[in-house]
This record gives structure tokens, C-alpha cells and sequence, in this order.
């Protein structure tokens, strides 16, 4: 006795073929242009972000927010460094390989690059952050009394680590979105979805 759902699934899939080399080489092109506009839109957030921080340090007379301006630019260096080490590199040894095991290298390498996000990219601003948000709710308390100084500063710390947490929450989900097309490219799977590329 044989389920008529799977049934109907192969025969409507007896047309599922291997994507052909010229595809794969298409796929790893495509995923290699989003890695780069995203690592440049990355770029230019983290100077804008250090800028305002170079600039509120410099302005502000208080040695405490100057010192986790300063922080939170390191820390901005250090995730600019990270996303420049990780991005895609051009290996010799690239060449020697078929366009399959190529393209499944790049999903791979960039499957680990978003799940590792919380180490690499959020990690580094935290202490800054954290420093920031303190220098700025004492140096406001001196003006409106510690109760308004605390309520803003929660506020503050709930929208940066919410937004930070969002930043987790989506990296996480595309890394499980390239396992599933790194999935779809081991051998014995159907035809690779190439709107997923």
C-alpha cells in the first residue's frame, strides 16, 4: 500500500535535476554581491556610530562619558576588524574544486559567520554600551535627581538591548536559512532552490 501524498510528490517532481555548474558558479556570485553590500552597509553604520561617538566625547566635559565614548569606539573597531576578517576571501585553493563543493564552502563559511554573531559582533559593543549608559544616568542624575536619571537610562538600555537582541534573532534565522540550502546540495537531495541563493 503506498501513501498517495508521496505519490503525488514524485510524480510531480520526475523532472528534478542537479543544478549545472554554470548555476552553482551564478549562486556563489550572488551570495558573494549580498556579502559585500552587507559588509558595506555594516562599514558605514559603524563609522557613523563611531563619529557620534567621537563627537559626544569630544563635547561632553565629563571624564566619564568621554572614557566609554572611547570604549564604545574600540569596541565598533573591534566588530569592523571582525566583519573584515570573516568576510569572503578569493582562495587559490578554490580553484581546484568543482563549483558544488565551492558554493557549499561559502554557504558554510557564511552560516558560521551569523551564527557566531553574538561572540564577534555583539559582544565587543556591550561594555561600551554598558559604560555609556552609566556615565550618561550619573552625570544626568547631578541635574534631575537619580529617579528620572534611572528611568532613562531603562529606557535607553531596553531599546539598545532590544535592538541588539533582534540583531541575534535575525542572523540566527539566516544562518538556519543557509543550513537549509547547504542541506539541499548534499547529494541525494532534490533540485536546490535557486531563489534561495
Amino acid at each position: 500500500m503506498s501513501d498517495p501524498i508521496v505519490t503525488l510528490w514524485t510524480a510531480q517532481h520526475t523532472d528534478a535535476r542537479a543544478p549545472s555548474p554554470a548555476e552553482l558558479t551564478e549562486r556563489a556570485r550572488v551570495l558573494r554581491r549580498r556579502v559585500w553590500r552587507r559588509d558595506v552597509t555594516e562599514y558605514a553604520a559603524g563609522a557613523l556610530t563611531a563619529g557620534f561617538f567621537g563627537w559626544t566625547g569630544v563635547a561632553s566635559h565629563d571624564w566619564g562619558v568621554r572614557i566609554a565614548c572611547l570604549v564604545q569606539i574600540a569596541g565598533l573597531l573591534l566588530v569592523m576588524r571582525n566583519l573584515w576578517t570573516r568576510r569572503p576571501v578569493d582562495d587559490p585553493a578554490a580553484l581546484d574544486q568543482d563549483a558544488l563543493s565551492h558554493l557549499r564552502a561559502l554557504l558554510t563559511a557564511q552560516r558560521d559567520v551569523l551564527a557566531s554573531v553574538g561572540r564577534w559582533y555583539i559582544g565587543p559593543m556591550l561594555p561600551g554600551m554598558i559604560l555609556f549608559l552609566g556615565a550618561v544616568s550619573r552625570v544626568t542624575a547631578v541635574n534631575t535627581g537619580w529617579g528620572p536619571a534611572l528611568v532613562v537610562a531603562a529606557l535607553a538600555a531596553a531599546i539598545a538591548f532590544g535592538v541588539l537582541y533582534g540583531v541575534l534573532r535575525l542572523n540566527r534565522h539566516a544562518a538556519r536559512t543557509l543550513d537549509a540550502q547547504i542541506a539541499a546540495l548534499d547529494p541525494g537531495s532534490s533540485d536546490v532552490d535557486q531563489s534561495q541563493a
